[in-house]
């Protein structure tokens, strides 16, 4: 079951925050761990990062719910996190943590095409306990589109190049060992182009869900794509036994809320690629 809603702006975000709480219920431990989508440090209404007022919306639920908040990011650039923790003013609400800069653990993985990883040792906290994701909805070069389940990619020691070398078939083995236990996906201003060079579409929509393969078919649709044609969600829903087409949306309609996020160039070629 996914929550759809139409959000227009992020003054709003705070109440399907607090719906989606409601709907899903996750079973949580007394800490909690926030994967946002920082990649790059850039303005939050850039399309490219998850926007803070989303971040700052689950830290105020999860704190008036009695848990204690950790925010663990990456990035690309070794200071992305941390750029988006000061800026934004996310230290004063809760423990941030810089993925790219703790020590650095190994953890096998043994699925079909990822072996094993190396990464922030905050992996083990999400792997060993429920954690919340709260990704991006924008596209993605190699793999057409990143949310949910490609923002599990955030934990790994950068550059992961070797990721992108069946990218779509290593994002499912990952996910196998980092599934979260309530996935938000921030579609106000969604990114179109690319995963950093991103276009600001101004897309009005949340999508919330306890199966993050059904949030991104659900998200994936909404941006104009068709989920089963996505090599990792395709993947995904057969290694989980997901069926996407018999998703339940509560709330709004997607087909009301459908529209067109382009590709650049590169995407459309390398796409074809990345299988």
């Amino acid at each position: 079951m996914i929550l759809l809603r139409r959000v227009e702006s992020y003054e709003k975000v705070g109440e399907f925050v607090r719906e989606a709480f409601e709907l899903f219920s996750p079973k949580l431990e007394s800490e909690v761990l926030v994967k946002p989508n920082f990649l790059q440090f850039e303005s939050p209404e850039s399309g490219c990062i998850t926007h803070p007022e989303v971040v700052k919306a689950v830290i105020d639920v999860l704190r008036e719910r009695g848990h204690e908040v950790v925010v663990a990011e990456g990035g690309f650039y070794r200071d992305s996190a941390d750029k988006c923790f000061d800026e934004f003013g996310l230290r004063e609400l809760a423990e941030c943590v810089n993925i790219n800069t703790e020590e650095l653990v190994r953890v096998e993985v043994n699925g079909k095409a990822l072996k094993e990883v190396e990464a922030g040792k905050n992996i083990l906290k999400a792997m060993n306990s429920p954690f919340i994701s709260l990704p991006k909805m924008k596209v993605h070069t190699l793999a057409v589109t990143t949310l949910g389940i490609k923002n599990n990619m955030g934990f790994l020691k950068k550059p992961a190049m070797y990721m992108h070398l069946k990218i779509h078939q290593k994002l499912v083995d990952l996910l196998h060992i980092l599934n979260p236990a309530l996935t938000i996906v921030d579609g106000v201003i969604g990114g179109a182009g690319s995963e950093s060079s991103t276009t600001p579409v101004h897309h009005g929509v949340m999508v919330a869900g306890d199966n993050v393969i059904e949030v991104d078919a659900v998200s994936s649709y909404l941006m104009g794509f068709e989920p089963e044609k996505i090599g990792y969600i395709r993947k995904a829903s057969e290694e989980f036994g997901v069926d996407l087409e018999n998703i339940e949306v509560r709330g709004d309609d997607p087909d009301e809320l459908r529209v067109d996020y382009s590709r650049n160039f590169l995407g459309r070629v390398l796409g074809k690629f990345s299988w």
